[in-house]
């Protein structure tokens, strides 16, 4: 074949293979916009089904029907979305529903599944309808970072004393399970997670106790008082003002005597946690140790010091107002910024 031929022929067969291409990519966009219109119709039946039942209180077979249409996926998206703004009845309901048409089963074949997402699915479903009670628990050692979240936040809607000992367990493991989720899983707990965690921070101090300080905060309940007293001690610095903001969330005689001396401490997170928190009791006689605190060379201790003072009335605008005239620009500063004031063209002056 002379060398011509095989550039027409090179040319014919990359032609062919464009258009070939070509159809290939049109047609499957074409099929995928076509399931799309399909899924999407179908979507708003199942979801309105879904509001029928929510509203009425019952369910009916058509909108079982119409739920069912949907692949067992696209159902779990439509529950979880509902689930988390609806209590008592209507939560209730939606229960029922989702046992009915199977899907409850079905989200625990996926809890159990090998594959990750489908263990992500399932724990989302049984979180937002309940169930699996013999599965989730075991999945807080999941291999996978996502599943192990979900199962702690699924523990936290569903607590019995067995589930919440194991969440205080968990305080210290940030780096497996993410701070964020453990807290406030204990903390949606409510009431259930208050003998556990006071239980736990009577026997632990340093860092072990730091997460269970600041969900112990949140919940504020004065059987954690003997231990945040104990813990205003601590080495730690971090465990210190933690401490000092739970002592603050309880409040007590004990509580103002031992943050009028974190006040003073070496630390200057700590000195603004116990300012920040004598400000939240409303300790007025408290207001000369905070306004000593307005010369402090920290900007934390200084802007907590004074939005405490600020916060305790007319005795704390008192020495506010003095802050305004004090020898020390840090302490006139923030006294003005808090009062909420211009400065004047000598402190302009003064602070270049």
């Amino acid at each position: 074949m002379a060398p011509i031929e095989w550039v027409r022929f090179a040319l014919l067969a990359e032609g062919v293979i464009l258009l070939l291409s070509l159809l290939v990519l049109f047609g499957h966009a074409w099929l995928a916009q076509r399931r799309e219109r399909t899924w999407t119709v179908r979507m708003e039946q199942a979801r309105r089904a879904l509001l029928d039942v929510v509203r009425s209180g019952r369910t009916s077979r058509m909108g079982n029907a119409a739920i069912a249409a949907i692949p067992v996926r696209l159902q779990i998206r439509l529950l979880t979305e509902l689930a988390p703004n609806l209590t008592g009845q209507s939560r209730a309901q939606l229960a029922v529903l989702a046992e009915q048409i199977g899907l409850v089963d079905a989200a625990r074949r996926m809890a159990a599944s090998r594959d990750w997402r489908d263990r992500l699915h399932g724990v989302r479903l049984l979180a937002g309808v309940g169930g699996g009670g013999e599965l989730v628990p075991g999945l807080m050692d999941d291999p996978h970072p996502a599943v192990r979240a979900e199962a702690v936040e699924w523990a936290g809607t569903h607590p019995t004393p067995e589930r919440v000992d194991r969440l205080v367990s968990l305080l210290p493991a940030t780096d497996r399970y993410g701070a964020f989720v453990v807290r406030d899983s204990l903390l949606r707990a409510g009431e259930a997670a208050i003998a556990p965690l006071a239980r736990y921070l009577d026997e632990h101090g340093g860092a072990e106790a730091e997460g269970a300080l600041e969900v112990a905060a949140g919940l504020a309940d004065p059987r954690f008082a003997a231990a945040a007293m104990r813990l205003c001690a601590d080495p730690l610095p971090a465990v210190r003002a933690r401490a000092a903001a739970l002592a603050g969330a309880i409040g007590g005689e004990e509580a103002v005597g031992v943050l009028q001396r974190l006040a003073h401490d070496d630390d200057a997170e700590v000195r603004a946690a116990a300012a920040a928190a004598l400000g939240r009791l409303g300790h007025w006689p408290s207001a000369p140790v905070i306004a000593a605190l307005l010369r402090d060379r920290a900007w934390a201790v200084r802007s907590q010091s004074a939005l405490a003072l600020r916060s305790l009335g007319s005795p704390g605008l008192l020495y506010l107002r003095r802050g305004l005239t004090d020898e020390d620009p840090f302490a006139a500063d923030i006294a003005r910024q808090v009062l909420d004031l211009p400065a004047s063209s000598a402190e302009r002056e003064r602070w270049g």
